[in-house]
């Protein structure tokens, strides 16, 4: 049974406060910066990175349910269950990761970012959501070129060299991100944690203040998504997901 990888770092998103010292623009390791982690694995060109960062952004998507009851150390507590199986979330993983290579060797295809806002919003429709929280177009690219703008997480942002396409592995984060916040892309994340990587005078030490991660109440999308499988069955919940992947086209 795998813990899923989303809960271990969406609540990065909700930072009440961005100021620490980090020793570099990149750091060697970046755990606890939402973005940052993903922009270090979206940089991964090996197999198993990349299968390793498709994995992690399917994770990101994918409807789960927290369950009480016995850890393999044989003591209790809380885990994460995929609604869908392991076997399923593992096989779509397997489906990016081999779409993704395809299309940074040149050979396969980028997604449409009107594809990926089609995708979120017959998600949406689906699962009941109303339409306050569908997304457009505009608004994903708008998200887009202002990372390009700051130029802050190249490798997992790609429209200063794609235009309006994203790679695949990218079209799935964005895809993550909308469900997480309801629809809505809020470009000052991107500031808040491209600012906590840059390097500090350490002269300046007064009010210094430490990101706080908040554990959020689960948005209406999120929730639907969760549900969704348990109140029409797992074979309509992998459908559902199949009809995502196939409109991103993978």
């Amino acid at each position: 049974m795998r813990a899923s990888f989303a809960a271990k770092i969406i609540p990065a998103l909700f930072f009440l406060s961005a100021s620490c010292r980090i020793a570099a623009q990149q750091p060697a390791n970046c755990i606890h910066i939402f973005f940052c982690l993903f922009n270090q694995e979206a940089a991964a060109s090996d197999p198993a990175g990349v299968q390793k960062y498709s994995r992690d952004v399917i994770d990101l998507i994918l409807p789960n349910a927290w369950t009480y009851g016995k850890l393999p150390s044989g003591q209790m507590g809380t885990f994460e269950d995929e609604y869908l199986g392991e076997r399923y979330a593992a096989g779509l993983a397997n489906r990016l990761s081999q779409a993704e290579q395809r299309a940074r060797a040149g050979t396969g295809k980028l997604v449409p970012v009107g594809d990926v806002a089609q995708a979120f919003n017959d998600l949406m429709k689906q699962i009941g959501a109303p339409t306050s929280v569908w997304t457009s177009e505009s608004a994903l690219q708008k998200f887009r070129e202002h990372a390009a703008a700051i130029k802050a997480f190249p490798a997992l942002f790609s429209a200063d060299r794609n235009g309006t396409n994203c790679n695949p592995g990218e079209a799935v984060f964005l895809l993550g991100l909308l469900i997480t916040d309801n629809g809505r892309l809020y470009e000052g994340n991107l500031d808040t944690e491209l600012d906590m990587m840059r390097p500090k005078d350490p002269r300046n030490n007064s009010g210094a203040s430490f990101a706080v991660a908040t554990m959020m109440q689960a948005p209406d999308s999120q929730r639907l998504i969760s549900s969704y499988p348990k109140d029409h069955g797992r074979r309509a919940g992998i459908k559902l997901f199949n009809h995502v992947a196939g409109t991103l086209g993978f």
